[in-house]
């Protein structure tokens, strides 16, 4: 009996070894083998390699302006990367990343709580292996940090309701909350509160009220890491506090031409179905399982109830606002994930019958892309789509391989099922990543700055890619009489303060820039260039172009040679 006892721990470690491993593995493989995308990725990473290399912790800056669109702890996530593994896409990405791996193992952690050990790790893996996680969680972007602190915060709200003391677990929440506030503004706050408000009444109560000490700690705990520096930026921007309560909350939330972020109220209920992907099929085959066991009460309807309201009011929220963005809705794939955890549980055969009948949907999905892909003819600049004739051989290929192995599954063997649903986004990831190479270089700005000499002066006409900044490793001087080029709102709303600067000329001082000896590059998108040349009295020489850009040589009236600027 002895080896019996030592060898079932000694095989529980491993196999959470191996899950962890598995785990970082989804999200660090390869995960700087893309250029950083334009606008969001390359403008996030310029922000944090601006304050590394100028030493202000406080103000973020975004060529050479202060950009206060969002608050500082996600830059400082990513400047402290910077400073440990050298400026590059994957420190830029790397702490999504860690909070994409933080979100499964609290995902583990509340289901644990909620519904027993077993689910919770089928909750985490629906988690880990959805593709809006997978996508997300590796690029350089605000929105998988905030699902990982929302995500801890809803955990200690449940953990202090269900099974320990308020005072411990409410200012846990509240730092929580501070944190998530401290990485993209009051979201980090309402997301929780509102998801908590609606589902906490599916729990069982408390025996008795936690009074008031546990609150004010909350709040005390969710304002210390924001209030400092809410203070401290505010003094040094005046304008901030203005812009942040009302442009960056009351008019994003309201106004959907302001932020050019618009959506039908609907628009979640078509990110959702590729969102989660396979687990999608499993979520509708566990509607009916899911109903019933809520209606027969006991800790499960608990569960069903919490998770079911909180995703419910996360994605009625994002609904409702004005500004819609695919991955703004991702905090409410944990209860979702909760509740195709109990479902898979509640109703293995059947699961495994639906993933069986979706494998034989994409073996003809599979037929038809691959089909599609002989079908369609070479077209100069296709890769700035992204369906390809080799990224649909390839997703053709896989849905081939995938349809096969889920259709053969058995509802005798529902496990070899969910690990197809789990397989099937990883899966198909991998099978892209080189594919949708060329598609991830035509929306970054890496090859329009490898034509350029890391010690030439650059300007930019009434146009900018944000990641060219960061891949000269320098701010690009702007011509723009708004400013609206840099995609900051906060320099917008700022502008008659901000303008002009070092980085931020206003149009009209293209006749001194054009009149000046000195070599001289332009950058202009394609659709300014008539324009460019119209207000340009010297030789404009294009070197490279792309459908973003083009760069140009502004060619001296004594320059030889055809390449000489």
């Amino acid at each position: 009996m002895q080896p019996a006892r030592i060898g079932q721990p000694l095989a529980g470690t491993v196999a959470r070894l191996g899950g962890s491993a598995l785990l970082v593995l989804l999200f660090a493989w390869r995960l700087g083998a893309w250029p950083l995308f334009d606008p969001d990725e390359g403008r996030n990473a310029e922000v944090a390699r601006e304050m590394l290399a100028g030493g202000d912790w406080t103000v973020p800056h975004f060529n050479g302006l202060p950009y206060l669109d969002k608050p500082v702890l996600f830059f400082w996530l990513v400047a402290g990367a910077f400073r440990l593994l050298g400026v590059g896409e994957t420190a830029a990405r790397l702490p999504a990343a860690l909070a994409a791996v933080a979100t499964v193992a609290l995902t583990a952690a509340l289901g644990t709580v909620l519904i027993g050990r077993p689910r919770a790790l089928v909750a985490a893996a629906v988690v880990a292996t959805a593709p809006i996680m997978l996508v997300f969680g590796r690029l350089a972007i605000f929105d998988v940090p905030l699902t990982a602190l929302v995500t801890a915060a809803l955990y200690c709200l449940v953990r202090g309701r269900l099974d320990g003391p308020p005072a411990r677990w409410w200012p846990a929440a509240g730092l929580a909350m501070g944190l998530a506030a401290l990485t993209k503004g009051p979201v980090g706050v309402a997301v929780p509160l509102l998801a908590w408000a609606a589902a906490r009444g599916a729990l069982p109560r408390r025996a008795s009220r936690a009074g008031a000490g546990p609150l004010a700690l909350a709040i005390l705990a969710g304002a210390l890491p924001v209030v400092p520096w809410l203070i401290a930026a505010g003094t040094r921007e005046p304008g901030f506090l203005r812009y942040a309560l009302v442009d960056e909350t009351v008019l994003r939330f309201l106004s959907p031409a302001r932020f050019h972020r618009a959506g039908p109220v609907y628009f979640y209920a078509t990110v959702l179905p590729w969102a989660l992907g396979a687990w999608t099929v499993v979520l509708a085959a566990s509607a009916g399982p899911l109903v019933r066991l809520w209606r027969q009460g006991g800790p499960e309807a608990a569960a069903i109830g919490f998770a079911a309201r909180a995703a419910a009011v996360i994605v009625l929220l994002f609904s409702v606002s004005a500004s819609k963005r695919a991955q703004y809705v991702l905090p409410a794939v944990v209860p979702l994930a909760l509740l195709a955890a109990i479902g898979v549980a509640a109703a293995p055969a059947r699961i495994a019958a639906v993933i069986s009948a979706a494998g034989r949907s994409a073996l003809l999905a599979g037929l038809v892309a691959v089909a599609a892909a002989i079908a369609t003819p070479h077209i100069e600049g296709q890769e700035f789509f992204v369906l390809t004739p080799r990224v649909l051989a390839a997703c053709g290929l896989f849905l081939l391989g995938w349809g096969m192995l889920a259709a053969l599954t058995s509802p005798r063997r529902p496990l070899a099922a969910v690990a197809c649903a789990a397989c099937f986004a990883p899966g198909l990831g991998l099978t892209l990543l080189g594919p949708l190479t060329p598609y991830a270089e035509a929306r970054s700005a890496r090859a329009l700055a490898s034509h350029i000499d890391p010690t030439a002066r650059v300007v930019a006409f009434e146009s900018f890619e944000p990641g060219l900044a960061f891949y000269l490793g320098r701010p690009v001087p702007l011509l723009s009489d708004t400013g609206g080029e840099l995609t900051s709102n906060y320099v917008r709303a700022e502008h008659a303060r901000l303008a002009p600067s070092a980085t931020l000329w206003p149009v009209a001082a293209l006749h001194s820039l054009l009149r000046d000896p000195a070599p001289l590059y332009l950058v202009a998108a394609p659709t300014r260039l008539r324009e460019l040349r119209r207000l340009g009295d010297r030789r404009l020489l294009p070197l490279y172009s792309d459908r973003r850009s083009v760069l140009l040589a502004v060619r001296r009236a004594d320059a030889d040679g055809p390449g000489a600027p």
